[in-house]
């Protein structure tokens, strides 16, 4: 199942400040991207305004880094101890480490070259853009100055936002929407979406918006056994050709592992018994990506397979 997915500037912002968020959460939405599981939607004003106060949002970072200090004040009758010296040494250490932290940081910041900066990166290059075009532009403002959410503080950019994805996205689709910004909040719940937004997206999408407050939300409800590791990807793929539930799907699913070299023998014994358990898969089995994933993933490494598994893959194909 691929999602439709929308992730606000300042869930985006979040990786360069203080947050309970972490950087591998963005890498498993990389990995979900690529393995066609997720489709991430990219307004251009979203772009801009992560563009604008990515700065911002880092400067605010180094202050409050700068001005953290551990209590060197002690009564008197600690300085007898030797714990104490070690204490003060480990203070004076500290603050050593802190300034040649801050020049890293300040170093990588101004060059872009923070992880947080590579992993966005890499995330956003994949992410679908969506242009404001002046017919776009238009409509957010005229809906922002008839007073429909959202929007505040004389600001277009979440108006222009959301008519993007209103206008862009495909009917019948779903939406998964994470944002902190309060202008998409309930104002009875601060859990729910804004009730006038739902019965906007609902009329004219004719589907669902399911909402979350952060990524790592979204993740738990949805991808809760996904860990990063060099075979994720691998492990997404194979999933999606157990799971597929169309003709398109399997093959998609197969044309993507074989963009892959190498499979562990449990990853064997997955895809074999995908091969010949769905029916979307061996039902097509003369299909020339079908065909050729059997000769190069699975026939050219049999004896690498679970005899059992493979007899009934044998079966299944009339090998």
């Amino acid at each position: 199942m691929k999602r439709n997915l929308y992730i606000d500037t300042n869930i985006f912002l979040t990786f360069f400040h203080f947050s309970n968020e972490d950087l591998e959460e963005l890498k498993k939405l990389v990995a979900l991207i690529n393995t066609g599981n997720i489709r991430l939607y990219l307004p251009e004003q979203t772009r801009n305004e992560f563009n604008r106060n990515r700065e911002v949002k880092i400067s605010d970072s180094l202050d409050k880094l700068r001005s953290s200090k551990l209590s060197n004040q002690f009564p008197m009758i600690c300085h007898s101890y030797s714990e104490y010296e070690i204490m003060q040494k480990a203070i004076k250490q500290y603050e050593n480490n802190k300034i040649k932290l801050l020049e890293k940081l300040q170093h990588d910041a101004e060059n872009a070259t923070l992880l947080a900066d590579e992993v966005l990166n890499q995330l956003l290059d994949k992410a679908e853009n969506i242009e404001t075009t002046h017919e776009i532009l238009n409509t957010a403002i005229t809906r922002f100055n008839i007073g429909n959410p959202p929007g505040k503080d004389k600001s277009y950019g979440d108006a222009i936002n959301w008519v993007s994805l209103i206008e862009y996205l495909p009917i019948d689709e779903d939406l998964y929407f994470i944002s902190e910004d309060k202008d998409y909040y309930s104002k009875l719940n601060e859990k729910n979406f804004n009730d006038y937004l739902i019965k906007e997206w609902k009329s004219k999408k004719k589907s669902n918006l399911h909402y979350f407050k952060r990524l790592s939300e979204f993740f738990k409800k949805h991808y809760p056994d996904i860990e990063i590791s060099s075979e994720t990807e691998k492990e997404i793929i194979i999933r999606n050709l157990n799971e597929a539930y169309s003709f398109d799907g399997a093959k998609g699913a197969i044309s993507r592992l074989r963009n892959f070299d190498s499979f562990s023998i449990t990853q064997l014994n997955e895809i074999t018994n995908a091969f010949s358990t769905n029916t979307q898969i061996y039902w097509i089995k003369n299909d020339y990506v079908v065909s050729n994933a059997r000769r190069e993933i699975i026939e050219a490494n049999s004896d690498r397979i679970d005899s059992a598994i493979y007899s009934c893959y044998k079966d299944k194909f009339d090998i």
